[in-house]
């Protein structure tokens, strides 16, 4: 019972951070939590240490445990890693990826263009991690999910953040559309290009948002 009550608290924050629901910097208060889960708040701090333990959280002298603030160095080899990894998988892809795949990304933008028209940005950000995700599982290939399985909450994290910046989640979900028509055309160094530039954009919105630049 203990673990499951530590396992509901744990999914409960880490949902709200990489949702952008919880901001970097932003206290955790583990009353609250524990009120609102109604469970003691010592599965709420086994929780909040495991968040730490996987970088999501910093515990601080003064404030206790704060939503962690990324610092530029760290943003840009998220988003070199992505790159190098994504333009690994984009031929395997190419290749690879199913009918029932293709119509999924089709499903997707679908719904992602509904969800922008309500700025519903809780689905947006989970349309839009949903389109990378049926990427990934179309190259088909075990080595490259066993690698990115580890960066993946990371990479919702980066792009929770750069969809709330201004025109944001529409230059975002544009770039998928732009991207699904090249994969249309199983033209791989196009995708190559615009997954780059999807990428480009999502890392200066990002910026904008943690306000590293103007």
């Amino acid at each position: 019972m203990k673990r499951n009550l530590r396992h509901k608290a744990y999914d409960e924050i880490k949902k709200k951070i990489i949702f952008y629901e919880l901001k970097p910097g932003e206290k955790i208060f583990e009353s609250e939590i524990a009120k609102k889960l109604k469970m003691s708040r010592t599965p709420v701090r086994e929780a909040l240490l495991m968040l730490e333990n996987e970088k999501l959280l910093e515990c601080t002298d003064k404030q206790g445990f704060i939503v962690r603030k990324l610092g530029s160095n760290v943003v840009t080899d998220y988003f070199a890693i992505r790159s190098v990894i994504e333009e690994f998988a984009i031929p395997l892809v190419v290749e690879r990826i199913t009918a029932s795949e293709m119509k999924a990304l089709r499903r997707n933008l679908a719904d992602a263009w509904r969800a922008l028209k309500t700025v519903d940005m809780h689905n947006i950000i989970r349309y839009e991690t949903e389109f990378h995700q049926i990427l990934y599982k179309a190259a088909k290939s075990e080595v490259f999910i066993e690698t990115i399985s580890h960066l993946v909450d990371k990479f919702h994290w980066l792009r929770a953040i750069a969809l709330h910046a201004p025109a944001g989640a529409q230059e975002s979900i544009s770039d998928h559309e732009s991207m699904l028509e090249a994969l249309e055309k199983k033209n791989a160094g196009e995708l190559k290009r615009l997954t780059k530039l999807h990428l480009q954009h999502a890392q200066k919105k990002f910026a904008i948002m943690q306000g590293l630049i103007m």
